[in-house]
C-alpha cells in the first residue's frame, strides 16, 4: 500500500496494558495518529478491514544470526552479502519483524567462513549501502569475541565511527559460559572443523585460553568505555555467574542475553539488567545445547525480552506460546517482543508500542486455529508485506 493515509478498522489492539475489542488504527503519514472506537466512514482514506484480526506493535529483533545461514547457505558456500540482505529482509517482513539487529560476529577464531573479519565488514558495507532499499529498520548488532585480539581494533573504529547500534561481549573460552565443560567446546569445535583429533581440540582450547589469559578484561573494558562515550548500548553474552553479571554491570551493559544460571538470573534482576531470551527456545520448549528453558525463565519473571537468536519465522509462534501456556497475558507477552526491546535499545520514543504519535510499525496477525500468521506488515506506515488465508 502506498497511500500516506489510512485506516485499520474492526482491530483487536493490543496496547501495553490492555486489548481493545472493534477498535480502529488511524495512520498518517507513517505515523499512528488515533487509536480508538469506529468514527464515521471517509471514503477519501484508504480502510483495511481486520476482521476481528490482532493488531501488534512490531517485533523489535535484537539479536538474530539468520543473516550467517542466509549468506552461507550450506558450509563453504556463499552467497553475495547484498542478495542475501535483500531476500532475508522479505523474510523478516514476514515474521513481523519491523526493525532488525542483524548480529555480526567478529572474530577470526571460528571455522565457518561467514564468522570472520573480512566478512563482517562485508556485512557492515552492504547494510550501510542497501540501507534505502531495504523494507525493515535495520541496524548493527556487533559481537565482540574477547578471546580473539584481532578483532580489538575493528569493533574499536566500528564504535567511534558510529557503524554499530549494540555491542555484545563474547566469551567462549572453554571451562565457563556456553562451553562450562571442555568436552561441550570439544563437541563443538569437532562439528566445525575437518580435525577432530583429540590433539587438535587439545591444542585450540589451550591456545584460547592463553589468549584470554595475556589479555585478560582489558579489552573488555577499552570497548566498555567506547560504547558509554558514543551512546552505544552494551549487552554480555551467555553469562553464568553472580560475579560476571557485577562485572558486566560496572561495565554498563544493559542486556544479558541468554543466561546459564538462575544464579545469574537473579544476579540481573538485582541489578536492573534486561535479560533476553530466544524464540526457538520458546517454541521447542527447551535450549537446542541443554541450556536453561526460556520458559521456564518467563514464568519465573527473569525475562524482559525475546529474540529470535538464529530462527526470525519463530517469534510470532514463540508469542502465541507464551499466551497459550499462560506464561503471560497477550499485552505483557508483547512487550517482550516489541516494548521492552525498545526501551533497552533507546527506540522507545518512536516505537515499540501502538500509541499515536509513534511510527506506524505494527502487525496483522490472524490466530489461525493455533497457528498464528502474519497477515501485514507496516514499518512507518509503509506496508511492506501482505498475504492471505486460503
Amino acid at each position: 500500500m502506498s497511500g500516506s493515509e489510512f485506516r485499520i478498522v474492526n482491530a483487536r489492539v493490543v496496547t501495553e496494558n490492555e486489548v481493545f475489542l472493534d477498535t480502529q488504527i488511524a495512520v498518517n503519514d507513517g505515523i499512528i495518529t488515533y487509536i480508538g472506537k469506529e468514527t464515521k466512514n471517509d471514503s477519501r482514506i484508504t480502510t483495511i478491514d481486520a476482521a476481528g484480526r490482532y493488531v501488534i506493535p512490531g517485533f523489535i529483533d535484537m539479536h538474530s544470526d539468520a543473516i550467517e545461514k542466509e549468506i552461507e547457505c550450506r558450509p563453504g558456500s556463499l552467497l553475495p552479502v547484498s542478495l542475501a540482505l535483500v531476500e532475508l529482509d522479505k523474510k523478516l517482513a514476514s515474521a513481523g519483524i519491523t526493525t532488525i539487529y542483524h548480529s555480526i560476529t567478529y572474530s577470526n577464531t571460528h571455522r565457518e567462513l561467514v564468522r570472520s573479519l573480512s566478512c563482517a565488514d562485508a556485512m557492515v558495507t552492504g547494510i550501510r549501502d542497501l540501507s534505502k532499499r531495504l523494507c525493515v529498520n535495520t541496524k548493527i548488532h556487533a559481537r565482540y569475541e574477547i578471546t580473539d585480539h584481532t578483532a580489538l581494533q575493528t569493533i574499536c573504529s566500528g564504535i567511534e565511527n558510529g557503524l554499530f547500534d549494540l555491542v555484545s561481549i563474547m566469551d567462549h573460552t572453554p571451562g565457563q559460559g556456553q562451553f562450562n565443560t571442555f568436552e561441550k567446546f570439544s563437541n563443538f569445535y569437532a562439528s566445525y572443523n575437518d580435525e577432530s583429533k583429540s590433539e587438535t581440540i587439545e591444542n585450540a582450547i589451550s591456545e584460547i585460553i592463553a589468549v584470554k589469559e595475556s589479555v585478560g578484561l582489558k579489552h573488555v573494558e577499552k570497548v566498555a568505555k567506547l560504547c558509554k562515550r558514543h551512546n552505544v548500548v552494551l549487552a554480555s553474552h551467555d553469562d553464568d555467574t553472580a560475579d560476571k553479571i557485577d562485572y558486566i554491570h560496572e561495565c554498563g551493559a544493559a542486556i544479558t542475553e541468554f543466561p546459564m544460571s538462575w544464579e545469574a538470573l537473579d544476579g540481573a534482576k538485582g541489578k536492573g539488567i534486561m535479560v533476553a531470551v530466544g524464540s526457538p527456545n520458546i517454541v521447542r520448549g527447551k535450549s537446542h545445547n541443554g541450556n536453561l528453558s526460556a520458559g521456564e525463565i518467563i514464568k519465573s519473571g527473569y525475562a524482559s525480552i525475546v529474540c529470535s537468536d538464529y530462527i526470525p519465522s519463530t517469534m510470532l509462534h514463540a508469542l502465541y506460546t507464551i499466551v497459550k501456556e499462560k506464561m503471560l497475558p497477550m499485552c505483557e507477552a508483547v512487550k517482550l517482543f516489541s516494548t521492552n526491546p525498545a526501551k533497552a535499545l533507546g527506540l522507545s520514543g518512536h516505537t515499540g508500542s501502538l500509541k499515536a504519535g509513534f511510527d506506524a510499525d505494527l502487525v496483522i496477525v490472524d490466530p489461525f486455529f493455533d497457528l498464528p500468521r502474519i497477515m501485514k506488515t507496516f514499518v512507518k506506515g509503509q506496508e511492506v508485506f501482505s498475504t492471505c488465508i486460503k
